[in-house]
């Protein structure tokens, strides 16, 4: 025998009566079951809680490159001491007088962490490349390019020191508009020259005119992927000149008071392709049997970067590097 229920809805008195094997569907607000019960829906639903390791999830957990072998230098703000780093070898000096390595901006710390954290929260993308910290902002919002050209002279000199163990990578974060500086940039194209290299934020401002020097032709300029994986962060400085794009919208990463926290900018996208980079030289260094050039160390990205759909190409340039494809190439 078939139940039957009678379902009121709403003030205007009487609906129609429904089987039990009948779906009604009723307002689109009203979700009624078979016994005849019906709920409100709400019409927007709740907001997914937001996933803090979202840019991480991007890379392959399991990487057969870890950056081993490989020396990455930060130009930035310092560093400070954190369980994340703890046994890792890094080395730093200080170029702003401030006799000191330690980070009081927040912000080399978190570069730092997307590159190398060990793995205690997360992982960093090249998690065994090891570290030269280069203190080149002390936290004034003063940065001069006298210090970050005195920061790659003294790169280039422990190169020409150490030849089979050499800084094959350097995170520069610096970037002005419409700047420009002779010494800082006979420096930078000097570092391409010998080998190294040098990856740069596009810039903060979110309008066309990548900063300089990543707007030079000897750095990798590097754009900002918002969280949402699917748009350029709203910030992020874009145009020709734009080499990648990646995560730079509230990444995780490791703060300068001990904790974590989320950094937001181009800074943190250019610490995913520093990263990545290393990567790509430890897989070169040992198909080739030597340190490959800048340019090869960059063509290896642009061979292994994929288009992020709907993204302008001068908002990502060649794109998001996939480690999986980069890995391929090592094979």
């Amino acid at each position: 025998m078939k139940k039957w229920v009678l379902i009121l809805v709403g003030v205007c008195g009487v609906c129609s009566a429904q089987a039990t094997d009948t779906l009604f569907l009723g307002p689109r607000n009203l979700r009624v079951s078979e016994d005849g019960v019906f709920s409100r829906v709400e019409e927007k639903p709740a907001a997914q809680p937001f996933d803090n390791l979202w840019a991480y999830k991007l890379y392959p957990a399991q990487k057969k490159l870890t950056g081993r072998g490989v020396i990455v230098a930060v130009a930035d703000s310092g560093i400070s001491s954190h369980v994340e780093f703890n046994g890792k070898n890094i080395q730093g000096q200080d170029f702003t007088q401030s006799a000191s390595i330690a980070d009081l901006k927040n912000h080399g710390t978190g570069v730092a962490g997307i590159i190398g954290a060990r793995g205690v929260r997360f992982t960093g993308i090249a998690p065994e490349a090891q570290l030269f910290i280069y203190k080149i902002d002390d936290g004034s919002r003063l940065i001069g390019p006298q210090a970050a050209t005195a920061a790659i002279n003294t790169l280039l000199t422990y190169n020409e020191q150490h030849p089979d163990a050499k800084i094959a990578v350097l995170n520069l974060s610096y970037g002005v508009h419409n700047g420009g500086n002779v010494p800082l940039t006979n420096a930078i194209n000097r570092a391409h020259d010998s080998g190294v290299l040098v990856v740069c934020p596009s810039g903060n401002f979110g309008y066309p005119g990548v900063h300089y020097p990543a707007n030079l032709g000897s750095t990798v300029a590097v754009g900002a992927l918002a969280a949402d994986g699917k748009h350029a962060y709203t910030n992020s400085t874009f145009g020709p000149q734009l080499d990648f794009i990646a995560p730079g919208e509230r990444v995780y990463t490791t703060d300068a008071d001990g904790s974590y926290t989320l950094m937001s900018g181009t800074s943190a996208a250019a610490g995913f392709v520093s990263a990545a980079a290393a990567l790509a030289v430890e897989g070169l260094k040992k198909k080739l049997g030597r340190y490959p050039t800048a340019e090869e160390i960059k063509q290896s990205l642009v061979a292994a970067a994929t288009q992020v759909p709907g993204v302008p190409r001068e908002q990502q340039g060649y794109g998001l590097i996939d480690v999986n494809k980069l890995e391929e190439q090592f094979k």
